[in-house]
């Protein structure tokens, strides 16, 4: 594991998030001398803070405290990749001061945290890509449209709801009274000042995700990644932030054809050309595509603005490029090309075992950090210290912890290995990247494309 630097006065990058998704992200930046990480977070994630030349712990939600230490580093470039910190407005603040940021502006940022825009944007670019859906205003109008589909529906409640706030018929939702149960209740939940609820068809599939990095014109892909929402073995029970992932020693994953992908990222290129269209905007930043493969092709299930966790562990874990060097390329107007190493990786998170029933947590857990890089495992945290130095996972999950191997079964059983040495009380997801689920899921999509 790299180790925090001593500030050598050189080019300085700040990065806004507090996640595992920032701990190996910047552990890749400090890996070219001459580069300085600072990192304004919400907690003392113990990984990020042995890493960087500076924090500050704040709310992700507060921006004047945010551009207030932006101004103070003065940085050569910010990386934003939070959600409600990109819904805010923070990029287009930092902006007006002056200041490099690699992530959306205010008006992009919809694409993730106003689900109606993001729809309506894509049915005139790519309607194809969309299922039947509707944008609905009362409890009423929500309800007669999941009827209309014979209750085979998703419910989502619009605005951000880290990730706990879609439900599913035949996963979450068991009949026609809990999809009845569930739309009241989106509507007298109101999240987030949103007060539309949208009803999606339900779509049966193997889902898959793309991210990219995007510039204006230039949108750079990496492998695909298929994470996993279930709290349970066999992909049951309750939808959590998510479980863990996996990607293949290719761009594609073992259930995928390279149709899907080059469907999936024609979709997102089509997406950023009709952003640029109908807003005049520019278009930059970590773009996440959410995708699934149905018996009437790929369609799009959602767009994160920001960069997935565990997924992008997955991707920086065999990126050979340094991220700010393509970056400032990007922005320099020069052609940039990413390379990854011909390896598999399976990431897995270790939660506490009432989560997500129960969030705020404590992970009582101990582990010698030197047997788990021994075993060729790498970790990071989603979560930090309390006043007690204990590890609370606040509102997110807990360590997640990361194989590359030549094969996804083999990077799954390293991780097995390594979380044996894991002592005290936690849940995870054994089954993620085994030879069985593999091959259940070639076989489903098999069957699928008869």
């Amino acid at each position: 594991m790299a180790e925090k630097k001593k500030q050598k006065n050189g080019k300085k990058v700040l990065i806004v998030a507090s996640w595992a998704k920032e701990n190996i992200t910047i552990e890749n930046i400090i890996r070219v001398p001459q580069v300085d990480a600072f990192i304004y977070m919400d907690t003392k994630n113990p990984g990020i803070i042995k890493l960087v030349n500076g924090h500050k712990i704040g709310s992700l939600s507060d921006i004047h405290s945010i551009v207030d230490y932006a101004k103070k580093i003065n940085p050569d470039l910010v990386l934003v990749t939070t959600t409600k910190t990109l819904s805010l407005g923070l990029v287009d603040a930092l902006e007006v001061r002056g200041l490099k940021v690699f992530g959306p502006n205010q008006m992009a940022a919809k694409l993730e945290s106003d689900k109606d825009f993001a729809r309506n944007l894509v049915d005139k670019c790519a309607s194809y890509a969309n299922p039947k859906y509707k944008i609905c205003t009362s409890a009423d109008e929500a309800t007669k449209f999941a009827r209309d589909l014979g209750w085979q529906v998703a419910v989502k409640p619009l605005g951000l709801m880290g990730g706990l706030g879609v439900k599913v018929y035949g996963d979450q939702l068991h009949g026609e009274d809990d999809v009845k149960t569930y739309i009241k209740k989106s509507f007298e939940s109101a999240r987030n000042g949103r007060e539309n609820v949208l009803i999606e068809e339900k779509m049966e599939g193997e889902e898959f995700t793309i991210q990219c990095l995007v510039f204006d014109g230039h949108i750079l892909p990496t492998p695909a990644v298929q994470d996993f929402k279930k709290k349970l073995v066999g992909d049951r029970g309750l939808n959590t932030g998510g479980m863990g992932s996996y990607a293949d020693s290719s761009y594609l994953l073992p259930f995928m054809e390279q149709t899907d992908y080059d469907t999936a990222l024609k979709i997102m290129k089509q997406t950023a050309q009709a952003f640029k269209e109908e807003t005049s905007q520019y278009f930059r930043g970590f773009l996440y595509g959410q995708f699934i493969i149905t018996a009437d092709g790929v369609k799009l299930v959602e767009y994160n603005f920001r960069p997935g966790d565990p997924e992008w562990v997955n991707t920086m874990s065999v990126m050979k490029n340094n991220i700010v060097q393509v970056i400032e390329g990007l922005f320099d107007g020069e052609e940039q090309q990413l390379e990854f190493d011909n390896q598999a990786s399976v990431c897995k998170y270790i939660v506490p075992p009432q989560y997500p029933e129960k969030l705020n947590e404590v992970l009582n857990v101990t582990f010698d950090e030197n047997k788990i890089w021994e075993k060729g495992v790498q970790f990071y945290y989603s979560c930090g210290l309390d006043d007690d130095g204990r590890i609370n996972v606040d509102h997110e999950r807990g360590i997640v912890f990361v194989a590359k191997a030549e094969s996804i079964s083999e990077a799954s059983e390293k991780v097995e290995e390594a979380i044996s040495h894991v002592n005290g009380d936690f849940h995870h997801r054994p089954d993620i990247g085994s030879i069985e689920m593999l091959n259940k899921k070639k076989e489903r999509i098999q069957q699928m494309r008869k």
